[in-house]
């Protein structure tokens, strides 16, 4: 028989075994109620946002890896001087043609493919990339959309007005990808170097290539403040009267002998801000002048652009069209310069070598130290960082081949 202290004793333990076990059973609802929360974690933001030449913040890749490039060669070159070419999957600018053509320079004549061009010698893999079209003529939107690019890089020249550039732009944002755009000096009343740096900042911003941006922006103006420095001395009275003459045969056909570059032009403005010279024609626009007109100015300097064509001295010096115009001083003082060729007209990294060639043309004793053939070769190697041989590709594809022979 029990004692009570005994039954005391295991009613205590039982109360105390039944109180542990209802302990345990409020301790699981309570954890099941209110599970600990996973630690899920942040995974790093893919975008950026740049500021385009619209003002316009774009949210792009931050590291683009589809990219269309829509300019006349501003772009893609570089990219190439960036490292990022092989984004690359669409270009847009002027079309190239396969066939040979020729030129001839006073005793020579040179042969060259349509289809050599800056970006086809550093990136020989551009000639099979697709060509989407280009602003002024039209662009296809078909074969941007089938390209699936995560960035457009599309560059303003040559277009009329805004409102039809920002049409083409929407048209390409309605494709779902982002667009960047960027103005060519062109595009300003008044053209300045400064922009073109502007957009070379921007290109280092999206391609997260700022150093290498800040590095080509000072390569390419300290060529131009070398020009500045050696003609900045030279007294109003004593610049030559230089003019831009463009030998179109368009402009014969509508009765001229050539077409001239007004003080508003990007030419005429880089003439006389970097050069220090003085354009021979005063007046504003692209004029078609007849023969008698260009004998009134009579210039001291002929410039040859490319228009419709590569033209050199050898056609104002020798072709009969050209015969009225042969009094010209700087026809009978041989002191005619030609340019590198730009087909599309735009401003790119070679616009230096255009303005040493100008200034050793209109100022040879302040360049007689310069020998164009091994400077352009020079300024091609640091720019690109080309080998020798390239750099002779890259000359030849300007059309100066005819440099290795005058010892300008």
């Amino acid at each position: 028989m029990r004692t009570k202290t005994s039954l005391l004793v295991g009613a205590l333990i039982a109360a105390s075994i039944i109180g542990i076990v209802l302990m345990s059973g409020c301790i699981d609802e309570k954890t099941a109620e209110t599970p600990k929360p996973e630690v899920t974690p942040v995974k790093e933001e893919a975008y950026k946002t740049v500021t385009d030449m619209r003002g316009k913040e774009v949210r792009i890749p931050k590291e683009p890896k589809r990219v269309v490039a829509i300019s006349n060669g501003f772009i893609d070159t570089t990219m190439f001087g960036f490292g990022v070419k092989d984004s690359l999957v669409g270009i847009g600018g002027c079309p190239r043609s396969d066939s040979d053509r020729e030129y001839k320079y006073i005793t020579k004549t040179y042969t060259y493919s349509g289809n050599t061009y800056t970006g086809a010698i550093l990136y020989p893999k551009i000639k099979e990339l697709p060509n989407v079209g280009r602003p002024s003529t039209g662009i296809n939107y078909e074969e941007v959309a089938s390209l699936n690019p995560d960035i457009v890089i599309i560059r303003r020249w040559g277009i009329s007005t805004t409102e039809e550039f920002d049409k083409i732009v929407d048209a390409i944002e309605k494709l779902n990808t982002s667009v960047v755009v960027l103005n060519d000096p062109n595009c300003y009343d008044r053209p300045e170097i400064s922009t073109m740096y502007k957009e070379i900042e921007i290109l280092g911003e999206v391609f997260d290539k700022q150093k290498e941006a800040r590095a080509l922006i000072n390569y390419l103006d300290k060529e131009v403040q070398f020009i500045k420095e050696r003609t900045k001395d030279v007294k109003e009275e004593e610049k030559p009267n230089t003019l831009f003459f463009g030998l179109s045969s368009k402009a014969r056909e509508k009765g001229g002998v050539g077409n001239v570059a007004g003080v508003d032009s990007i030419e005429s403005i880089f003439l006389e801000d970097i050069v220090n010279a003085k354009n021979a024609y005063r007046g504003v626009g692209r004029v078609v002048m007849s023969s008698e007109q260009v004998l009134a100015l009579n210039p001291d300097v002929i410039i040859l652009p490319t228009s419709y064509g590569y033209h050199t001295p050898s056609e104002l010096y020798e072709d009969e069209a050209f015969k009225n115009i042969w009094e010209l001083k700087a026809i009978k003082g041989r002191r005619v310069c030609s340019i590198s060729h730009t087909s599309c007209r735009s401003v790119r990294l070679e616009f230096p070598i255009d303005l040493m060639l100008e200034a050793k043309c209109i100022y040879p004793e302040q360049f007689s130290d310069i020998t164009l053939n091994e400077w352009v070769l020079e300024y091609y190697k640091g720019l690109y960082n080309v080998d020798d041989n390239k750099a002779e590709e890259l000359k030849k594809a300007q059309l100066l081949m005819w440099l290795d022979e005058e010892g300008f």
